[in-house]
């Protein structure tokens, strides 16, 4: 299962022609070369569930050998529903942050980021939840900043085996008095 920061990462490479070098997930020691190249940071903000459901499954589920009710197996299927706060930051010696922010947001509404989005069961918002520029906290270093934080809805899905005891294939004697 990929993270959710490493598909918005794809995303964002894919629709803006960035090498490998120019994109990485928050907190990975990574130095910002003193040239004129965009960078982004994608990082987790914060989490919220929304939905944590769990149900069992007798018929037979695609991918999984044998087939429930002949075998007698039988699955539980959890599914956690979640509200991802994403941000990505934009690092440039130059003023390509301020430039190209638009062409991040774009990014989530183009045709290979709607078939990602479809793959990973997942919604990215178009519209960012804030866009700041936070160039100020670099200080004297000339480095210019841009922060969007963005919203992502997703779904996490776990199919499990489980016990299952089949009613008919056990030796039961039944009695009727009279």
């Amino acid at each position: 299962m990929s993270l959710t920061t490493q598909i918005i990462c794809d995303i964002i490479k894919n629709c803006l022609s960035l090498s490998n070098e120019q994109i990485w997930i928050y907190n990975q020691r990574r130095h910002i070369p003193e040239d004129k190249k965009l960078y982004v940071v994608v990082g987790l903000l914060s989490y919220k569930c929304y939905g944590n459901n769990i149900y069992q499954d007798y018929s037979s589920i695609t991918g999984i050998t044998g087939t429930t009710g002949v075998t007698g197996n039988a699955y539980d299927v959890m599914s956690q529903y979640m509200r991802e706060s994403v941000t990505v930051d934009l690092f440039s010696y130059s003023t390509l942050p301020q430039e190209r922010y638009g062409e991040v947001l774009g990014s989530f509404g183009s045709s290979y980021s709607q078939r990602v989005q479809e793959e990973y069961a997942m919604r990215i918002a178009t519209i960012p939840i804030s866009m700041n520029d936070v160039s100020h906290i670099e200080g004297a270093t000339l480095l210019n900043r841009m922060s969007l934080t963005l919203q992502v809805l997703r779904k996490y899905s776990n199919i499990i085996s489980t016990e299952y005891y089949d009613m008919e294939t056990q030796d039961t004697e039944v009695r009727v008095n009279k």
